[in-house]
C-alpha cells in the first residue's frame, strides 16, 4: 500500500512543506491511492485534523453519552436459568416455570471435641436464624438427626433464605451475624459458613481486588513503557487517553448491550484487558509512523495523512479481524460467550474508531507539542540497524532454514496441547487459603455431598398422589444409591403435579467421578422415571450436569467456530493483500502459535509446572471456556503485529523492492513500534497471571505466551521468511516505480531510489 494522500485532502490547510526530495515515502494522487479503505481512512483523518477541538468535543460528548446510557439501563446480570445448555437448561426450565425454584441456601459445620458444645452451638443457630426475616427454614441436629456426626462432634445447620436467589449475597449478611454471635458465645466451638451468598459474595471480592490490583500494576507499567517508547510525556499519555476513554465507553455501553445479552461476570474484565490493550496498541502504531514521517521533512498534516493512509488502514484491518473472531463466539448458542463476544467487539470497534478519528485531530491540535517533556534518557532513536533489522535482513537470505526452525519450536511447544483437558474448577478456581473454600472442604469432610447436590426433575401427571410420591422417593434413593452422597432426599411438587424436584446430595470427588455420576444418573436412574406413569420422564440437573452439558455444546461447536473464524479472516486478508498465498501462509502461522499457546497452557496448569511460582493448585484441567474463548482472542490481537507489518512490506513491494528485501524492510521498520506494543500487552496480560481467580491465571498465561512467541520468532522470523519463500509471483504487488508522483503542492516528481529503511522510529 502507497504511503500517500490526495491533494483533495489536504486542499486548504496551511501546512504544506513535505519536501519533494522526500524518496520514503512519496504521496499519490488521491485519484490512484489504492483502494476504498485507504481514502475512507484519510477522508476521516483529514477531517478530524482540520477541525480537531471540534472532533474531541464530540468525542468526549460520545464517551459521556455512553456511559450516560449504561447508567440509564443498568446492567442485566446472567442468571443461573439463562446460562445453562442441553438438558440441564430444560431441567432448570422446568422448574422455572413451576415455581419450584430452589432458594438460596447456606450450610453451617459446627464442630468440638465437646458434643455437649456442639448440641449447645447447633440449638442455639436453629433459634436464633428461626427468629430472621430473611430465613425461610431451617434444619439442624434437633430436628434432622441426620445432620449430627462423629458421635455429636459435627452437627449441620441448614437454612433457606427468602427472595430472589441471584440477590443470596445481600440476604447473607443477617445470618453471617448470628453465626459469629454463636461463635463469640461458644469458645470451645469451630464454624464453617458456605453457601449460595456467602460463594457469592467471596467471588466478588476476589474478583474486586484482582481487577484493583490488575489496574495498579497495569497503568503505571503502560505509562513506563510507553515514556520508555517515545521519550516524551505528552506523546506517551496520548495512547493511554484514548485506551481509558475507549473502555470507559464501552463499559457504558455495555448496559444496554445486557439488556440482549445478559452480562457475564467475567465480562467487565475482559473489557477493560482487551481494550487497554488494543486501544494503547493502535495509537502506539499511529503516533510512531505520525513522527516518522515529521522526521522524513513532512508537514504536520501531511505527516498525518500519509499515517492515516497506512497504519491507519492497518489498524481498520486489524479492527476488522479481531472483531471477526470475537463474533465466532455467538455461533456457539452459550449465553456467556454471547455477553463476552458483544462486549469485546464494542471495545474493540470504538478504540479502532477513535484511533482513525480523535487521535488524528489530537495530535493535529498538538502539532510539535506533542514532543514536549522529552526525557534525556528515553526515546533515542539509532542511527544503526537494530537487533530486529539484522535479524530480518539474515532471515531473509536463508528463509527456507529459519522457517523450518520457527515451525519445529512452535510444534514442539504444541505438544503438550494434545493432551488438553478441561473443566470446571468449582471452589478450586478459588485461591486455597480463601475461607469459603475452606468452610467448603471442611463441610464437604464431615458431610459428603452436603454442599452441592444433583436434581432430577420429573413431569408427568398426579404427581401428587400418594403412589406417586412413594415412587418419587424411590427415585431419589436409587439416585442417592449413584451418587454416594449423606443427607436428606428433598422432594417437591408442583400446585398441578406436572412437575416433581428430587435432589440429592451429590459428593465433590473430582471431574471424572462427576461425569460418571451424571451419566449412570441418566443413563440408568432416570429412565426409572417411567414407573409414575404414561409419559413421566426426568431429566438431569445441578452443578455437574451443568457443567457436562456446557463441555459437550462447546466439544460441537468448537470445529464450527474455528472454521467460521478462519474462513473469515482468509477473506479479510485476501482482501486487503491480494494474495491467498500470503492469507493462507499468515493464517497458518497463527494457527502455530494459539498451538504452541495451548501447550504452555496445559504445561503450567494442567501439569502444574509453576504452581510455586504463580501460588495455585492445580486441578488438572483448563477452564472449560478457555481454549475458545482465548482461540478468537488470540487469533484476532495476533493480526496487530502482523497487519502491521505486512502493511510495511507492501509499502516496499510498490516501491520496487524484490519480496526478500521488502520482507526485510518491513521488520525493520516496524521494529520499534511491534516491539513496544508487544511488551505493553504482555504487561497488561501478565497482571491477570497474578490474579488469585485460577481461571484469570490461565487466562492471563495464554494471552501473555501467545503475545510473547508472536511478536517475536513469529513476527521477526516466521514471517519475513514465509514472504521472501512466496516470492514475486504469489504476492503480485503493482509497483509504483513509473508512475508518476504528486506532492503537496501539486507539482509531479520524478521517482527516485528508495533506500532500506534502518529501523523505522527506533528500537526497543
Amino acid at each position: 500500500m502507497t504511503a500517500g494522500a490526495g491533494a483533495g485532502i489536504v486542499a486548504g490547510m496551511s501546512d504544506h512543506h513535505a519536501a519533494p526530495t522526500d524518496p520514503v515515502h512519496p504521496r499519490l494522487s488521491q485519484r490512484r491511492a489504492d483502494g476504498a479503505l485507504a481514502r475512507m481512512v484519510r477522508r476521516a483523518a483529514g477531517a478530524s485534523a482540520r477541525r480537531p477541538k471540534t472532533m474531541i468535543v464530540l468525542w468526549l460528548l460520545f464517551v459521556a453519552g455512553c456511559l450516560a446510557a449504561g447508567v440509564a439501563t443498568g446492567t442485566r446480570t446472567l442468571t443461573e436459568s439463562e446460562s445453562g445448555i442441553g438438558e440441564s437448561a430444560r431441567a432448570d426450565a422446568l422448574i422455572e416455570a413451576a415455581g419450584l425454584e430452589s432458594p438460596a441456601a447456606e450450610q453451617i459445620l459446627v464442630e468440638s471435641r465437646d458434643p455437649e458444645a456442639t448440641a449447645a452451638a447447633t440449638a442455639a443457630l436453629e433459634r436464633r436464624l428461626a427468629r430472621l426475616p430473611e430465613v425461610d427454614r431451617v434444619e439442624g441436629p434437633g430436628s434432622v438427626p441426620e445432620l449430627s456426626a462423629r458421635d455429636g462432634r459435627a452437627g449441620l445447620v441448614g437454612v433457606e433464605l427468602r427472595g430472589d436467589p441471584d440477590d443470596a449475597g445481600e440476604s447473607v449478611a443477617p445470618v453471617e451475624a448470628v453465626v459469629a454471635g454463636v461463635a463469640r458465645a461458644h469458645p470451645a466451638i469451630e464454624v464453617h459458613q458456605a453457601g449460595t451468598g456467602t460463594i457469592d459474595n467471596a467471588a466478588d471480592d476476589v474478583i474486586e481486588s484482582d481487577l484493583r490490583r490488575s489496574e495498579l500494576i497495569s497503568l503505571p507499567l503502560i505509562v513506563v513503557i510507553l515514556v520508555l517508547a517515545f521519550g516524551a510525556l505528552v506523546a506517551a499519555s496520548v495512547p493511554l487517553l484514548l485506551a481509558v476513554t475507549s473502555v470507559a465507553a464501552a463499559i457504558g455501553v455495555s448496559g444496554p448491550i445486557s439488556q440482549l445479552a445478559p452480562a457475564f461476570e467475567a465480562t467487565g474484565a475482559l473489557v477493560v484487558l482487551i481494550g487497554l490493550a488494543v486501544g494503547v496498541d493502535y495509537s502506539l502504531f499511529y503516533i510512531r509512523r505520525e513522527r516518522e514521517e515529521r522526521r522524513a521533512g513532512r508537514g504536520s498534516r501531511a505527516a498525518l495523512d500519509a499515517t492515516a493512509a497506512t497504519v491507519g488502514r492497518a489498524i481498520v484491518i486489524s479492527g476488522l479481524t479481531v472483531a471477526v473472531a470475537l463474533a465466532g463466539l455467538l455461533l456457539t448458542g452459550l449465553a456467556e460467550f454471547t455477553s463476552m463476544a458483544l462486549a469485546t467487539i464494542a471495545v474493540v470497534a470504538i478504540a479502532m474508531i477513535g484511533s482513525v478519528t480523535v487521535l488524528p485531530a489530537v495530535l493535529a491540535l498538538l502539532g510539535d507539542r506533542v514532543n514536549r517533556g522529552r526525557l534525556p534518557f528515553a526515546g533515542r532513536r539509532r542511527e544503526r540497524p537494530g537487533f530486529w533489522a539484522r535479524l530480518a535482513a539474515a532471515v531473509t537470505r536463508r528463509p527456507a532454514a529459519a522457517l523450518i526452525t520457527v515451525v519445529s519450536i512452535l510444534g514442539a511447544l504444541a505438544v503438550p496441547a494434545i493432551e488438553m483437558r478441561t473443566g470446571n474448577a468449582g471452589a478450586d478456581a478459588f485461591p486455597p487459603d480463601n475461607p469459603t473454600v475452606i468452610s467448603i472442604r471442611a463441610i464437604e469432610r464431615a458431610f459428603p455431598g452436603t454442599p452441592d447436590d444433583a436434581i432430577l426433575v420429573v413431569a408427568g401427571r398426579g404427581l401428587d398422589a400418594r403412589a406417586a410420591q412413594r415412587e418419587l422417593r424411590a427415585l431419589g434413593d436409587r439416585a442417592l444409591a449413584t451418587t454416594g452422597g449423606r443427607g436428606s432426599i428433598a422432594v417437591e411438587t408442583s400446585g398441578d403435579a406436572r412437575t416433581a424436584v428430587v435432589s440429592v446430595p451429590m459428593p465433590d470427588r473430582g471431574l471424572d467421578a462427576a461425569e460418571r455420576t451424571v451419566a449412570a444418573l441418566r443413563d440408568e436412574v432416570a429412565p426409572t422415571a417411567s414407573a409414575l406413569g404414561p409419559g413421566a420422564q426426568a431429566l438431569v440437573t445441578g452443578n455437574a450436569a451443568g457443567s457436562l452439558d456446557f463441555s459437550d455444546r462447546l466439544s460441537t461447536t468448537t470445529p464450527i467456530v474455528i472454521a467460521a473464524v478462519l474462513a473469515l479472516a482468509l477473506a479479510l486478508l485476501i482482501a486487503a493483500f491480494r494474495s491467498p498465498w500470503l492469507a493462507a501462509t499468515v493464517v497458518g502461522l497463527n494457527l502455530l502459535s494459539v498451538g504452541a499457546a495451548y501447550g504452555v497452557l496445559v504445561a503450567v496448569f494442567q501439569h502444574g509446572w509453576a504452581e510455586g511460582l504463580l501460588d495455585f493448585q492445580s486441578t488438572g484441567s483448563i477452564a472449560t471456556w478457555l481454549p475458545l474463548f482465548a482461540f478468537v482472542i488470540l487469533f484476532g490481537l495476533s493480526m496487530d503485529y502482523t497487519i502491521l507489518v505486512l502493511e510495511r512490506i507492501q509499502e516496499a513491494r510498490r516501491a520496487g523492492r524484490s519480496a526478500r528485501e521488502a520482507a526485510a524492510e518491513g521488520v525493520a521498520a516496524t521494529a520499534g513500534a511491534v516491539t513496544s506494543a508487544a511488551i505493553i500487552m504482555v504487561g497488561v496480560f501478565s497482571t491477570f497471571a497474578t490474579m488469585q481467580f485460577l481461571e484469570n491465571k490461565q487466562l492471563g498465561v495464554g494471552l501473555m505466551a501467545a503475545i510473547l512467541l508472536d511478536a517475536t520468532i513469529v513476527r521477526g522470523v516466521a514471517l519475513p521468511a514465509a514472504v521472501a519463500l512466496l516470492g514475486e509471483r504469489r504476492w503480485r504487488v503493482r509497483p509504483d516505480a513509473h508512475r508518476e508522483r504528486e506532492w503537496d503542492d501539486g507539482r509531479p516528481q520524478p521517482v527516485a531510489a528508495v533506500p532500506a529503511m534502518q529501523g523505522g522510529d527506533g528500537e526497543h
